[in-house]
């Protein structure tokens, strides 16, 4: 598949739900996941056979042709955003010669993964290649809320100023047996049978990093078991979310 043959107006990263530096083994992982919820045999939604299609095609552009593909709607999107920019200040050349205009702002928006999202806020930033910017990655981002970097969007006119860059984040809720609910996260740890005995520890792997339990005295099987201050941090109230985990035998 040739670049210039990729539908360069479709976000094959936000398809899968991995981030744009996503690496092979990410990719593939997603695949599988997209793959097994929508194959037409097992999912009842109407347009399950659309969006198996859409999985596969974005699955088969990203583990082949990535770097063509990355490269060529980079460049498209900066063509429609000049283009975009073009059209408006032809728009306001009536102004011409008397008040400055102030450029248009530029929105860009993110997909995340929810793992990654979660790096993100203990890092405590993102960085923005498109104007080389470290911004604050904090909780907001998790809410859909956008923010905003002054004097990073398109040039004014006239001596106006320029627009501002305006950030959001789309942010997976899920991640492989994961979700995310307020500041809390629930998911599924796989453990083989002979460790599901009351008193014995176990280290797992969780989007916040590998952690450690012990099975509970009183443990039944299917029963969440809670990890205090192991979510994420709740800004607003000062305080940190749980993570809930369900032992599952193996």
């Amino acid at each position: 598949m040739l670049a210039q043959q990729f539908d360069l107006t479709k976000d094959y990263f936000a398809v899968l739900g991995v981030p744009f530096e996503a690496c092979d083994k990410t990719i593939k992982a997603a695949y599988r996941k997209m793959a097994r919820r929508f194959h037409p045999d097992v999912c009842v939604q109407e347009d399950a056979k659309t969006r198996f299609q859409e999985v596969a095609e974005a699955y088969e552009v990203l583990s082949r042709h990535k770097q063509a593909y990355t490269r060529a709607r980079g460049q498209h999107q900066s063509r429609t955003s000049q283009s975009q920019h073009d059209t408006f200040y032809r728009s306001q050349s009536w102004r011409a010669g008397s008040s400055p205009i102030r450029g248009r702002d530029r929105v860009m928006t993110y997909p995340l993964t929810l793992r990654y999202a979660i790096r993100l806020l203990h890092q405590g930033y993102f960085y923005l290649p498109g104007i080389k910017v470290k911004m604050k990655f904090n909780r907001d981002a998790f809410e859909g809320k956008t923010f905003r970097i002054p004097g990073k969007g398109y040039p004014g006119l006239y001596g106006g100023a320029s627009g501002d860059y305006l950030v959001r984040f789309n942010i997976s809720k899920e991640s492989l047996s994961w979700r995310l609910e307020g500041a809390d996260l629930y998911g599924e740890v796989k453990v083989p049978a002979c460790l599901l005995v009351p008193g014995k520890k176990i280290q797992f792997e969780s989007p916040v990093g590998r952690l450690s339990l012990v099975v509970p005295q009183n443990y039944q099987q299917g029963k969440l078991v809670r990890l205090q201050n192991k979510g994420l941090p709740c800004e607003k109230h000062g305080l940190t979310g749980h993570l809930y985990a369900k032992l599952v035998a193996a």
